[in-house]
This record gives structure tokens, C-alpha cells and sequence, in this order.
């Protein structure tokens, strides 16, 4: 009778295949020690794993379709749980750490790996709980035979395509996610210095009752501005909406007496701040090649004595000049 490591165990079957080696190959040193031809002789002894390989029944196909399927479906909760994690680990450290410190998004991505992989290693059982709660069909094979190259090979194939699939899952959490927010707030910490000295000092030299500092993000998708004169807050403004986007996409100035006879301006701004905007003056910020990067904005011109007035041609030089002192100072920082 033919036993396989399916029917035997693998302590028994080993010693089996033990005695049966050492019965054939002490019958050929027996026949070299007789006088027949030791190279001959030599060539007929069997290695132990030659028999081991001969006596272990392969596995079916379905069999090895099994073994890959609860290969996979484990890693493709270790990959979900991974990527989420660092990913949400990751912007959270980007968010404060990154802001405050001045450090980069892929290194606060390596913090984030670093946390999601203490979470793995933590939670390992978890998923381990989990997968059994399923009852995945059972490829009743044993451990000699799962240790065929066949069936090792479709272990990691099947490994692999889990954790894959189970990183793709997880990374579907950008999809609700502002990827732009903590270079946006980065930005405005480099920025701070010129909002704080150039800015807030602005309005003071023509006498407006606010000044606003909108730059553009990356991608000139967005305006947003961190500081209005007499306010500490990050606004942010779509493309070309409001007087301040028609004045980067013409990068022309404008220059209004009255902003609610102008159909550009935007009066929800004033009914959530309470603000009353009359007179507006909007100057483009551009670099050496002429290209947009902001839009410096003064409001509400008023005369020495306090009463509401109109910007000049000696205003907008004024703030002409400090558009050209703001591209000077973001080209430092670039």
C-alpha cells in the first residue's frame, strides 16, 4: 500500500521513509563490498528528499485555489488596515507637527508608516479573529504537502495579490480627504511674516479701514489669504469668484468707487462678516515673468478725517509697491 503524508502523519510517515532509505541504500553498499562496481553503486543510492518528493501527493487545482484564496484574504486586511492608517496617521502629523515645524509631507508620511506598523503589529489578531469568522473552505492539506514549491507558490501569489488589493481599499480614504489643506497651511507659515509686517501695516499707508493678501495654492486653483487687517482667519476663494479672482485672471488693476454697483464683487463676504465694503482696490502680485501669484486687496478708503472717500492714482502706487515687495519675498521662499 502507497502512503502519502495525507493519510499518514508526518512524524510517522518520516520514519518510514527513514527505515525504508537506509534498507536500500545499505543493499548497495552491500553489493559495492561484494565487488561490483562502487561509481555504479554510488549512482543507485537516493537521496532522502528524492523519496520524500515521490511520496507526497500533489495537491489538486482546486485544492491550490483554496490555499491562495486564505492566503489572500487575510493580507487584504493587514493592507486596508496599513494604508488607512498611515495615511490618516500621516496627515494627522502633517496637519500639526508638519505646520508647526516646518517638516515635509514625506516625512510625516514616514511617521505615519511608523504608526500604522505598530498598529499592525498590534491589531495582528484582530484580523486574524476576523478571517476566521468567515469559514473560508478548507483545502485539507498537510503541512508536508503545503510545503511543495507548487503550493508555496501559490501561498505568496495569493499574499500578494491580498495585501494589493487590501492597500487599494485603504487608500480610497483620500477620496474624503482636503489633500490640499496642509500645504495650504504651510504655506500660510512661511507666509506669515510677510502677512504680519507688509499686511497689517498696509492699510495704514493709504488710510483703508482693511488689507487682504490672496495668493494662489499650487495648482492656481485656489486664492486664500490667512490675514485680513484687523482679522486672523484662512479664507479661502474659488477661481476667479469675487473682484479679487477677476483681478488675478486679467492680472490688470481694478480699481471701484462703489463695490455693490460692480457685478464681480461678491456680497455674501459681507453678510457673513457684517462688513460693509464701498471702495475696493485690487492689485495683481506677480513674478519676474510676469505670471500671477496673489492679489493684494484694499478696502474702504477713508480721508484723514475719517470720511468715506475713493483710491487714488498715489494709492495705487503705493500698493503697486508693496505687490512688487511681496514677489520678492516669495521668491525667497521658493
Amino acid at each position: 500500500m502507497r502512503h502519502t503524508f495525507s493519510t499518514l502523519s508526518d512524524a510517522r510517515l518520516f520514519r518510514m521513509i527513514e527505515r525504508r532509505i537506509q534498507g536500500r541504500n545499505a543493499l548497495i553498499r552491500k553489493r559495492q563490498f561484494s565487488g561490483k562496481d562502487g561509481k555504479e553503486g554510488a549512482e543507485d543510492m537516493i537521496p532522502k528528499d528524492t523519496v520524500i518528493r515521490e511520496m507526497i501527493e500533489e495537491p489538486t487545482n482546486r485544492q491550490l485555489r483554496i490555499v491562495a484564496l486564505r492566503s489572500a484574504i487575510p493580507m487584504v486586511g493587514f493592507g486596508f488596515m496599513d494604508n488607512l492608517v498611515m495615511i490618516q496617521a500621516g496627515e494627522f502629523i502633517d496637519l500639526t507637527i508638519g505646520v508647526t515645524f516646518g517638516i515635509s509631507t514625506l516625512t510625516a508620511a514616514g511617521f505615519g508608516q511608523c504608526v500604522s506598523d505598530v498598529a499592525g503589529f498590534t491589531s495582528g489578531g484582530i484580523v486574524d479573529a476576523a478571517v476566521a469568522k468567515l469559514k473560508l473552505p478548507h483545502h485539507n492539506l498537510s503541512l508536508a504537502q503545503l510545503g511543495l514549491r507548487r503550493s508555496r507558490i501559490y501561498t505568496t501569489v495569493g499574499g500578494c495579490v491580498g495585501v494589493v488589493f487590501g492597500c487599494l481599499l485603504g487608500m480610497t480614504s483620500l477620496l474624503f480627504m482636503d489633500t490640499t489643506k496642509a500645504e495650504r497651511m504651510k504655506k500660510a507659515k512661511e507666509m506669515e511674516s510677510i502677512f504680519d509686517t507688509v499686511m497689517e501695516g498696509g492699510h495704514e499707508l493709504i488710510h483703508a479701514d482693511r488689507c487682504a493678501l490672496w495668493m494662489f495654492n499650487e495648482d492656481k486653483t485656489q486664492l486664500w489669504s490667512i490675514v485680513h487687517s484687523g482679522t486672523r482667519k484662512l479664507e479661502i476663494v474659488q477661481h476667479y469668484s469675487g473682484l479679487s479672482g477677476a483681478c488675478a485672471k486679467s492680472g490688470e488693476m481694478i480699481n471701484i468707487n462703489d463695490a455693490y454697483k460692480d457685478p464681480r464683487f461678491n456680497q455674501a463676504n459681507d453678510r457673513e462678516s457684517g462688513f460693509t465694503t464701498r471702495s475696493v482696490l485690487c492689485v495683481p502680485v506677480k513674478d519676474d515673468n510676469g505670471e500671477v501669484l496673489g492679489v493684494v486687496q484694499m478696502l474702504n478708503k477713508k480721508d484723514k478725517d475719517g470720511t468715506d472717500s475713493v483710491f487714488d492714482s498715489s494709492d495705487v502706487r503705493i500698493v503697486e509697491m508693496l505687490a512688487k515687495h511681496v514677489a520678492c519675498f516669495t521668491k525667497v521662499l521658493s
